[in-house]
């Protein structure tokens, strides 16, 4: 009966390990699952080496592990792909930045004609 808890615990811990992977990445805190990850695979190793972990935990095992595995490097990509964006980013407004300080520093500013700045009101608007 030992056996079968055992089994059961390592198909809970691995079923749980995914959620357990994006709690730790919510939280930015993967220290905790790495050591659960390490700790659930020497329990899987072990098991298996005693034979007494089952075809169907076996494959659920490789299963999650596939999975574990395309989620790093999924998220791996993405961090990448966000860093590189951010990079482009940063040098575009660089580059807009330089470009509208050149613009300031070209284009003379308007000042309102002398016509304009001295004009009197028009006699038809102070009689009405």
């Amino acid at each position: 009966m030992v056996l079968a808890l055992d089994v059961d615990n390592l198909d809970n811990g691995l079923v749980n390990s995914i959620d357990h992977f994006f709690d730790a990445l919510h939280t930015s805190d993967m220290d905790t699952f790495i050591v659960n990850w390490r700790d659930l695979d020497k329990n899987l190793v072990g098991g298996h080496d005693r034979e007494s972990v089952g075809s169907e935990t076996s494959t659920l095992a490789l299963g999650v592990s596939d999975c574990m595995k395309v989620l790093c490097d999924t998220f791996l990509n993405l961090e990448l792909r966000s860093e590189s964006h951010a990079v482009n980013l940063c040098r575009d407004l660089t580059s807009l930045n330089v470009h509208s300080e050149k613009e300031r520093i070209h284009t003379p500013s308007r000042s309102p004609s002398p016509s304009r700045a001295t004009r009197s009101p028009s006699p038809s608007s102070s009689q009405l």
